[in-house]
């Protein structure tokens, strides 16, 4: 009965450290980026358990300069802008 627990308790121990390994992602909700530019997104915490991401596009002209594009994502997924 014991090595069973131990088991189960090593198997759990795996599961979070493998968990705690995994990326949290990108999402861009279906927003579409322009060629070429760079899109990050970081998660912010909004309320107690509401998290929200907030997204940067970089995005580069013909001439060089360099453009910074804004946005934020709910926890529904849908893009908004403040």
């Amino acid at each position: 009965m014991m090595p069973m627990k131990l088991h189960l308790a090593a198997m759990a121990t795996l599961a979070v450290a493998f968990a705690g390994m995994m990326s949290s992602g990108n999402a861009n909700a279906g927003v579409t980026s322009p060629p070429g530019s760079v899109t990050r997104c970081e998660p912010f915490e909004v309320e107690r358990y509401r998290i929200h991401q907030h997204c940067i596009v970089t995005m580069p002209d013909a001439d060089g300069e360099i453009f910074l594009t804004e946005y934020w994502i709910d926890e529904y997924g849908n893009p908004y802008l403040m």
